[in-house]
């Protein structure tokens, strides 16, 4: 995600979990991580559905895909962050997250998904599957691997 600094007007790279705890007068952490989702929602709605899209002959995006797209959005909408959305020159729309901890990708198609995550530290973890029935594991894993959280309570310094 690229948050724009009004000040400078540039785009910084920034993870979901900074955005999470930016401050804001009667924001909560729901209400941006909802945000994030609605942005993703509007991202595999808006993805391209005309032919040659790309001017390089890149495939449309169809009504299978996208629903196939907005549905595992859903299903991973209370499990991790919301991932950067991307459309595929071969008709599918692909998932992506990416902190200093690694990457994962889940790339939906018609039919079918794939899915990666790769941890700096540790194994690469592959899965597949119905494009219609994506596994909540992998929301699971992205949130697991990419945005651990702290192992002991954080409690706030006594004034």
């Amino acid at each position: 995600m690229n948050i724009t600094n009004t000040f400078f007007s540039v785009a910084v790279p920034i993870d979901c979990a900074t955005v999470y705890f930016m401050p804001a007068k009667g924001v909560t952490l729901a209400g941006y991580a909802f945000a994030e989702f609605e942005a993703a929602r509007n991202a595999i709605k808006g993805a391209f559905a005309q032919p040659n899209w790309d001017g390089y002959g890149a495939l449309p995006i169809g009504d299978e895909t996208r629903k196939n797209a907005l549905g595992a959005l859903g299903a991973l909408e209370n499990l991790t962050c919301a991932p950067e959305i991307t459309q595929n020159p071969n008709g599918t729309v692909s998932f992506e997250w990416e902190t200093n901890r690694g990457y994962g990708q889940l790339e939906i198609g018609r039919t079918r998904y794939s899915f990666y995550v790769g941890p700096h530290k540790g194994s690469l973890f592959l899965d597949n599957g119905d494009a219609g029935d994506v596994n909540h594991a992998v929301g699971l894993l992205v949130d697991a691997l990419l945005y651990p959280k702290p192992s002991h309570p954080i409690t706030a310094p006594n004034r």
